[in-house]
């Protein structure tokens, strides 16, 4: 009878577990992002996936009974499917005001409209102009006029729009290699693109890109976070809410040894 019971108890209480388990769909882009991501592939790597692959993943660790599906997709198809519901969260996504209609960013009063909490980003990461040498523009920090072309930059990312707005001729191409691609064959006069792409790539293929230098200031610096779908977070309010405590304590605190994995890049 105890080993009946001992059974029935066990199953018991794994059934209450499997009931409180929360799967949760994230995607991010199919194209490197070195070390935040790596690989040009739909794949989800196992072996050093990148920093904020490592990051959201640590959740499961953190909170009990997440399990975390990823997957990789264009980064405008990311938008997209979350847009769209059909995926619960994005990564890395810099905070737009227009991408309120998209989902959600952590905020300081959580709601949706609310300021976003920079105390729970992923990352931060910068943009720079990179042009071929001999080229640059004079760029000071703000004369945006003196762009008289074409400026590439990778299809969907916000400095897209931050140029748009000040003016400023953008041309997207599908990654941050096809827009240095452009500029060799100068069918663009400079590229806004994100400097740990941009430099691991000039870095990886010094002679194809031995042309092309970066500019100084930079573009714009941005702090980036995993969204939420409007679905996820209003079926489960309380994990959203900790889903992003917990990115901002493991960046804060675990960030460092991540990074340390990637310091060959």
């Amino acid at each position: 009878m105890k080993i009946i019971i001992t059974i029935l108890s066990f199953i018991i209480g794994f059934s209450a577990i499997s009931a409180n388990a929360i799967e949760i769909s994230i995607a991010y882009e199919n194209k490197e992002q070195p070390p935040y991501y790596m690989g040009n592939t739909t794949a989800v790597f196992l072996e050093k996936p990148g920093i904020a692959v490592e990051m959201i993943k640590m959740l499961e660790n953190e909170i009990h009974g997440l399990k975390i599906h990823l997957k990789r997709l264009p980064w405008k198809r990311c938008i997209f499917e979350l847009k769209k519901n059909n995926i619960d969260g994005i990564f890395n996504a810099s905070y737009k005001k227009s991408r309120l209609k998209i989902g959600w960013f952590p905020t300081r009063d959580k709601t949706r409209s609310g300021q976003v909490d920079a105390s729970k980003r992923i990352t931060t990461i910068t943009y720079s102009l990179y042009c071929l040498k001999g080229k640059a523009p004079g760029w000071s920090g703000n004369n945006y006029e003196i762009f008289k072309g074409k400026i590439g930059a990778p299809l969907g990312y916000s400095i897209v729009g931050d140029l748009q707005k000040k003016g400023v001729e953008v041309e997207e191409a599908p990654s941050t290699k096809h827009n240095l691609n452009k500029l060799l064959k100068k069918r663009i006069i400079a590229a806004a693109l994100q400097n740990v792409t941009g430099d691991s790539i000039l870095k990886a293929d010094p002679g194809i890109f031995r042309d092309i230098v970066k500019v100084q200031p930079p573009l714009a610096t941005k702090h980036y976070y995993l969204m939420l779908s409007d679905k996820f977070v209003t079926e489960n309010p309380e994990i959203s809410q900790e889903i992003w405590n917990k990115i901002g304590n493991i960046r804060t605190n675990k960030y460092d040894a991540i990074a340390a994995k990637y310091s060959d890049l």
